[in-house]
């Protein structure tokens, strides 16, 4: 997937204000429901993204 920046991400958070340490908790607790903690990655400096199998991405789009 693609990486999607922290900024972008606060900003989506409602009531997040600036605290960027608002995505890095969400980001865990999303890892933490979904049971699969290294589906969403850390890319350094740049933001998230989510770790899916290119093969497999096919099943996830809109064909």
């Amino acid at each position: 997937g693609w990486v999607v920046a922290r900024g972008e991400l606060l900003r989506a958070l409602p009531g997040a204000g600036r605290d960027e340490h608002a995505v890095e908790t969400a980001m865990a607790r999303l890892r933490t429901s979904l049971g699969t903690p290294k589906l969403i990655q850390t890319v350094v400096k740049r933001g998230y993204r989510l770790a899916l199998d290119p093969a497999s991405d096919a099943k996830y789009g809109d064909g």
